[in-house]
């Protein structure tokens, strides 16, 4: 049976107010069929009710269309009309004669500022106000509503209530943009808050937010404006065919709340003894209608709520409340409390080596509520501000009156869709695969932040690009970077086609920074190879081009970038702690060594532009540019060339020989063919030398498990990616990390913290390794763009035997469960409608396969247990054991014989002995570990 799932109109379920001319249908097929792809399909779309209440116009028939197509569909009709509401009907057959019916709705929005009747309007305070205005306004209706629609914005972020009750669920609305260039607005159905025939009211609170609030390093505030405002209207359709609007003007009065203070770094101050003396008329505040558009993804909400976990009390006396998850939100409670009683609650990531609230790495930002009790029952939750935390301490409370599980964490982030998922046998990696989509919930608050705790939580554009491929595969964030991209392209234009480190941004100009810069290129590239959209690409073209040629424009005559500011291998692990000096022209810049690490900031700099022309060359292609196209794949060719001229040796060696520098060389061909084998050796070796532990940072890491996936080192990825002391992932989880952390060495193994001033708990950019998780894995690759072909490939290593996952695609969903079991091969492997595979399983030939599931079951030699011997079994017991023993004193008895080698490796992992050895002298040792685990020795009782 053939039925349609997930019908979409702009990726979203049955939307309102959307100001898309050509707005997108997608949909997925499911069929109990195997081999089944779409043979035609059919949009009708008509106008709801356009001339009373039974009539519909039809405004667009596609017609049967004979093709595969069902992402991203354009709709092509007549021209769509604000406000409207519209239907449409989807027939679908497929190549086995089945067909699929099957419907939705969707409402314009205003579609034109035109439309918005409102004028913006401010409070009647002073510009300093610290509390959050309330603009309200009654009004009074006729009977028989047939709905009432609101369309709304602010200049700061608000919430609103009709007649006393919750507006919406929304939070932080109207989100933050560059709000020079736009603005958005929201659409809101309200007509079930609204009272016909009766007298009505709405209330907005507007906090400071983004617009006005304190933001960056500096503690300041006012970067888009002094006073908050909003614009909205009302309108109300009756049976009848009328309308009735109520919009924002001068007649709106203007008061402050029980909310006396809001700042999102700060923290807010909640007073329910407060009573309001001072009512104020709104102003008519000169802001341009122009910038307002209909809200481009999925709003902010809270998408689940966790009770404390523990109550502690710590050695220096403070009460403080484990949630369990390091979480952003924050924290509501009830409480009947004495008149006046004021309780006091801070949020910390973490606690202390002692036990104790720790706050140092919050910087500047207090992240402190304050709640004053009436006397009465009280409800407090803050409403402008989000904290990053999973430990609050609690003051003016006596510890007989605290209950943790009273107190409630409320996550807020911006509500997109779970779309992957990996499990497997070992416990710390799935609690690393679930740090990793915290880590992503935590920081997609309306922009890819940071970091959710610190003064800072800005939209970093390299931090975001590098964890792209990660967060692409397990939430749906089409829309999310749709919305992300609009503002990077309004900033990368005022700033002359250079890309700033942050988007929205209010750090000034700092364009050219590579892998910040280069998000102009990757992030369309990479939500197209996932998405399939071609229209991201459309959007974003020329920014794209805009990128390389600025970053051309910064190569100069000779071709390469060699000056300018550089952030290089960021918070990498290869150099020692300290400083350098830079020349950059006549001006010399220090540096910090610890930070941009041992990699030549140039040469990353160099292979991120080479990459970003590739990707517009690319980009070129599939939008049938021609001419672009070839301009771009020749300064490609000439670039690379000078780039092998000036980084890799005649010998074959990257001048900069470190594990970023030889994985990039690998990752983006920058080594010629002749070449690859002394990278990979090169690789090889330092891995070795640090006992199969990373260095790298933001440059090298998203691409060190996926190039030695690639080269043949499968199972040494697998190695690196299973360490558990630092620097490793699962060192994070080890030391009890509940997300991902921005630095590897962020607390020490005795529980010490490190000293930098910047020391995120919850910060995804090393989330990145999830790509290799999903792709390289569990095998899931896209061949075409948005999986439209599949490759099916997993690739098991020691310690995981047993594996399962999916990533729900646009077309459906892929899944896979992989076994080696007792010596037996088993898997199963879904494909979804609409699409094929390639499945590529170990130790069997590749097939194609059409829709369906399948089965596979095969004996094999391998094992992925794991054994009694292995990489961190010291050395010396390889001696203990008769059989190792005997093989070493057999093929290498000048080994045995050199007695400053066996003090050296008696008491060291077997990682670490394999570093020193020759190459031969590896293979022996493997081969007497095989041994020995063919013959183990069982220990003592």
């Amino acid at each position: 049976m053939l039925q349609i799932k997930d019908f979409t109109t702009e990726y979203r379920t049955n939307p309102i107010g959307i100001d898309a001319k050509e707005p997108r249908f997608s949909w997925k097929l499911s069929s109990d069929e195997n081999d089944v792809y779409q043979k035609s399909y059919r949009i009708t779309v008509t106008e709801a009710g356009a001339m009373g209440e039974n009539d519909n116009i039809k405004v667009w028939d596609s017609g049967i269309i004979d093709e595969e197509t069902s992402v991203a569909v354009r709709y092509e009709g007549a021209e769509l009309k604000p406000c409207r509401e519209y239907a449409v009907k989807l027939e679908v057959t497929d190549n086995k004669g089945n067909s699929a019916f099957g419907d939705g709705l969707f409402a314009m929005g205003l579609m034109t500022y035109d439309n918005m009747k409102a004028s913006f309007i401010t409070h009647g305070f002073e510009d300093e106000l610290e509390a959050p205005a309330i603009f309200s306004k009654k009004f009074k209706t006729e009977n028989d509503i047939k709905n009432a629609r609101l369309y709304a914005s602010a200049l700061g972020i608000y919430e609103f209530t009709v007649n006393g009750l919750e507006g919406s669920d929304v939070k932080f609305a109207p989100g933050w943009t560059a709000y020079q260039d736009n603005l958005q607005y929201q659409t809101y159905d309200i007509t079930d808050l609204i009272k016909s025939g009766a007298e009505n009211d709405i209330s907005f609170t507007v906090g400071n937010g983004w617009y006005k609030g304190i933001l960056g390093f500096f503690n300041q505030g006012n970067h888009y404006g002094k006073r908050t405002g909003i614009i909205a209207q009302i309108v109300i359709s009756y049976c009848d065919g009328s309308e009735q609007l109520v919009c924002t003007d001068e007649t709106w009065d203007t008061y402050t709340g029980e909310i006396r203070y809001s700042e999102i770094y700060h923290g807010e101050i909640i007073d329910k003894t407060f009573e309001c003396k001072e009512i104020k008329k709104a102003a008519l505040l000169e802001q341009d209608k122009a910038v307002l558009i209909a809200q481009q993804d999925e709003p902010c909400r809270i998408t689940e709520r966790i009770a404390g976990r523990e109550f502690i009390i710590s050695p220096k006396g403070e009460y403080i409340i484990d949630f369990g998850q390091n979480l952003t939100g924050v924290v509501e409670f009830s409480l009947k409390g004495k008149r006046g009683q004021k309780i006091i609650l801070k949020h910390a990531e973490t606690l202390d080596k002692d036990g104790n609230f720790y706050t140092v790495n919050l910087r500047t930002a207090k992240c402190t509520d304050t709640f004053i009790c009436s006397g009465g029952e009280d409800f407090f939750r803050p409403k402008f501000t989000y904290h990053g935390f999973r430990y609050i301490s609690i003051e003016g409370m006596d510890r007989q009156d605290i209950n943790q599980e009273n107190f409630t964490a409320c996550v807020i982030h911006t509500d997109l869709k779970k779309t992957g998922d990996f499990i497997c046998n070992d416990e710390m990696v799935n609690r690393l695969i679930k740090n990793i989509d915290w880590g992503l919930r935590d920081n997609f608050l309306d922009i890819p932040t940071d970091c959710p705790q610190r003064d800072e939580r800005l939209g970093y554009t390299g931090d975001t690009q590098i964890f792209l491929s990660t967060a692409s595969v397990i939430r749906d964030v089409r829309l999310f970077y749709e919305k992300y991209l609009r503002d990077l392209r309004y900033e990368q234009k005022i700033g002359e086609g250079g890309i700033p480190t942050t988007v929205p941004n209010i750090l000034g100009q700092q364009g050219g920074i590579a892998i910040w810069h280069d998000a102009g290129t990757i992030i369309p590239w990479t939500l197209y190879e996932n998405y399939g959209d071609v229209r991201i690409l459309e959007e974003s073209f020329d920014s794209m081009v805009s990128c390389v040629e600025y970053s051309k424009k910064l190569a100069g005559n000779e071709g390469l970038i060699k000056t300018g500011q550089q952030l290089g291998d960021w918070v990498s692990m290869d150099v020692p702690r300290g400083a350098m000096l830079n020349y950059t022209g006549d001006v010399w810049n220090l540096q910090l060594t610890e930070k941009i690490g041992a990699t030549d900031p140039y040469y990353i700099a160099n292979v991120y532009y080479v990459n970003s022309i590739s990707l517009t060359a690319r980009a070129a292609r599939v939008l049938g540019k021609e001419k672009e196209a070839l301009e771009y794949e020749k300064l490609y060719e000439e670039t690379l060339a000078k780039i092998r001229d000036e980084y890799i040796t005649k010998n074959g060696r990257v001048i900069s020989d470190t594990q970023t520098g030889n994985v990039m060389a690998l990752f983006f061909d920058i080594a010629e063919e002749k070449d690859r084998e002394v990278c990979r050796e090169r690789l090889i070796a330092n891995l070795k030398l640090h006992k199969n532990h990373l260095t790298t940072g933001f440059a090298g890491t998203p691409f060190l498990c996926p190039t030695l996936s690639e080269v043949g080192e499968h199972e040494l990825a697998g190695a690196v990616f299973m360490q558990k002391d630092c620097p490793s992932w699962l060192y994070h989880v080890k030391m009890g990390a509940t997300t991902m952390w921005e630095l590897w060495d962020g607390v020490n193994p005795d529980g010490s913290f490190n000293g930098f001033e910047m020391n995120s708990f919850n910060h995804y950019s090393y989330g990145s390794i999830g790509n290799w998780v999903y792709h390289y894995l569990l095998g899931i690759t896209a061949l075409e763009p948005g999986y439209k072909k599949i490759r099916i490939e997993p690739r098991m290593i020691m310690g995981l035997p047993d594996m399962e996952g999916f990533i729900d695609t646009v077309y459906g969903t892929v899944r896979v469960v992989a076994k080696c079991l007792d010596r037996k091969y088993s898997f199963d492997i879904t494909i979804p409608a609409n699409t094929s595979a390639v499945i590529e399983l170990p130790e069997r030939e590749a097939e194609e396969k059409g829709s369906g599931t399948y089965h596979y079951e095969y004996e094999t030699e391998s094992s992925f247990v794991p054994e009694r011997y292995n990489m961190d079994t010291v050395f010396g017991e390889l001696l203990d054991n008769p059989a190792g023993k005997a093989m070493f004193e057999q093929y290498a008895p000048d080994l045995m014989s050199n007695d400053m080698f066996l003090m050296f490796a008696m008491q060291r992992p077997i990682v670490e002995v394999l570093g020193m050895l020759p190459g031969e002298a590896a293979g022996l040792v493997k081969m007497v570990m095989k041994t020995c685990n063919d013959n183990p020795v069982r220990d003592n009782a």
